[in-house]
Order: C-alpha cells, then sequence, then structure tokens
C-alpha cells in the first residue's frame, strides 16, 4: 500500500460525537454503509466460530452485544439453537426486534448488562460475543457471569480487536475510540484473562484478514456514496452536505495501513468450561 499523507481534517463530526464503538455502530451513516454486520468476517467468520463450538441442535445459546441481531438470528434460523441475545443500547434491541418481524425464527432479546446477565446458573450451552468482549468495562467481573450461566463443558467463542505493542499516536488517538480499539489488549492478555477464568483453549486463529475485507467494503459503498449511486438499495438517511469522505477514506486507510503491519489484528478464540470432576467434593 502507498504511503499515506494526512489530511488537514480530523474524522467526520458525525464520527467524533461517539463516545464509543457501539455508539458509532448506531449512526445513521455507518448504518447505511454496514447494513447490520458489524464485524469483521461477516457471516463467514461466524459460521466457522460456531462451527468450531461443536453444538447440537436444540442447545441453549446466548449472543453477548448482540448489535441489531443478525448473528442471533442466522444462530436461530440455521443452526436451530436456542438464542438468547443481549445488548445494553435499547437502539440496537429495538432494531433487532424489528429485523426478527413476524418470521418464524425466534430469539429472546434482552436488553441489559454483561456484567450482570439476565440468566440462571448454568443455564446455557454456549455463548458468543462478536467484536464486544473489549467493549465492556470490567471483563474480569463479565468471565466471571459468562462462567455463572454455562454448564460445566460449555463453550465460550470470542471474536475481537487485539493489539500488538502500544498504536502509533494518531490511531489512538482518532481511530481507537471508534473502532473497538481504545481498550484492546494483545493476544496474551486475552489468554490470561481466559486462563484466570477458568477456561480452556480449544482453537484460537488469527482472522486479522476480516479486518481488510471490511475496510475494501467500506471504500466501495463510500465511492458510490461519493457518486450518488444508491447504496444497498437505498438512499441516505442522512444529510450528505459537508459529509467529508475524503477524510474517512483517508483513515479507512490509515487503519489497514496497521492491520497489515500486525500491529492490529483481529484474533477468534474458541474456549470451553472444564467438566468438574466426579470426586471434586470429595477432595475439597
Amino acid at each position: 500500500m502507498a504511503p499515506i499523507t494526512k489530511p488537514d481534517r480530523a474524522i467526520p463530526s458525525t464520527a467524533q460525537s461517539s463516545s464509543c464503538c457501539s455508539a458509532f455502530y448506531e449512526q445513521d451513516w455507518v448504518r447505511h454503509l454496514a447494513e447490520d454486520i458489524f464485524h469483521p468476517g461477516g457471516e463467514e467468520l461466524t459460521n466457522r466460530t460456531v462451527a468450531a463450538m461443536n453444538l447440537p441442535a436444540g442447545a441453549a445459546i446466548a449472543d453477548l452485544g448482540c448489535g441489531t441481531g443478525t448473528t442471533a438470528i442466522m444462530l436461530a434460523r440455521y443452526y436451530d439453537f436456542v438464542v438468547s441475545a443481549v445488548d445494553i443500547s435499547a437502539a440496537n434491541i429495538e432494531r433487532a426486534v424489528q429485523r426478527m418481524g413476524a418470521d418464524q425464527t425466534t430469539v429472546r432479546f434482552y436488553q441489559a448488562d454483561a456484567h450482570q446477565l439476565p440468566f440462571n446458573d448454568s443455564e446455557l450451552d454456549g455463548l458468543i460475543a462478536e467484536c464486544s468482549f473489549s467493549l465492556f468495562s470490567e471483563r474480569e467481573t463479565v468471565l466471571a457471569e459468562i462462567r455463572r450461566v454455562l454448564k460445566p463443558g460449555g463453550k465460550l467463542a470470542i471474536t475481537d480487536m487485539a493489539t500488538s505493542g502500544a498504536l502509533p499516536e494518531d490511531i489512538a488517538g482518532v481511530l481507537a475510540p471508534w473502532t473497538c480499539l481504545a481498550d484492546a489488549v494483545d493476544q496474551e492478555t486475552y489468554l490470561e484473562m481466559f486462563a484466570a477464568a477458568g477456561f480452556k483453549i480449544q482453537t484460537m486463529a488469527d482472522e486479522s484478514a476480516g479486518l481488510i475485507s471490511l475496510v475494501r467494503m467500506l471504500k466501495r459503498k463510500l465511492l458510490l456514496l461519493g457518486a450518488g449511486v444508491l447504496v444497498n438499495g437505498k438512499a441516505p438517511a442522512f444529510d450528505l452536505a459537508g459529509f467529508d469522505l475524503a477524510s474517512i477514506k483517508f483513515w479507512l486507510d490509515r487503519f489497514a495501513t496497521e492491520v497489515e503491519k500486525g500491529s492490529i489484528r483481529y484474533l477468534r478464540f474458541n474456549l470451553y468450561l472444564p467438566c468438574p470432576l466426579a470426586n471434586d467434593k470429595a477432595l475439597q
């Protein structure tokens, strides 16, 4: 990729107003371009992640940080799981319920905090969190809650942003707050957190190619938007006046450069909760 010259502008004001990644994804222009698919790798990565969980039809599974319900609805429709979905955003839950509509697919949606999950002890066979775990303020508490609601032997799948060393100053100052990078950690730190919470690694993979694909998709749609072409078959539901497409393109390219260098990564962790030994109580 050719060197990038920094423009004399910051990220557009519509994105600057976002205080975190989830708020960024609630903006009309992001929804318009991303078409409700808000994590790298899209359905292809979700399918790989779920396949590695190796859960049977009818398994009870939760989608943590479900956004507008893309993955949750897919899990119920194509995998025949009993699906619950949790998001702290009322707007996301409202949109998810609308998308499910009168479809025969049924998902239970909850507006709730990941630090206090709305499930009973040992209720779930599995839990998936796509591009959401790094956003939680107290991840140790969230992992303890996940452990509480999973059955012994339950599966946990996490895909999320990761860093490798300190981020460049411009990335840390401009991009991190709205790309789920602000509180992302390196691979080793993730593994330490999972181990401390009692989870074992089943598989782990670098899925960073999904980040590059996502950037390319957004740039392609930005080009169409700038040319006045309908994106996703719809006219934009936001005002294009003063909307700085060039600035967004610059930061997308800047982000892609760091992914190619390896300083920004996207990782998949498939984990499981070990079954207690039959004689554990005798040993206590």
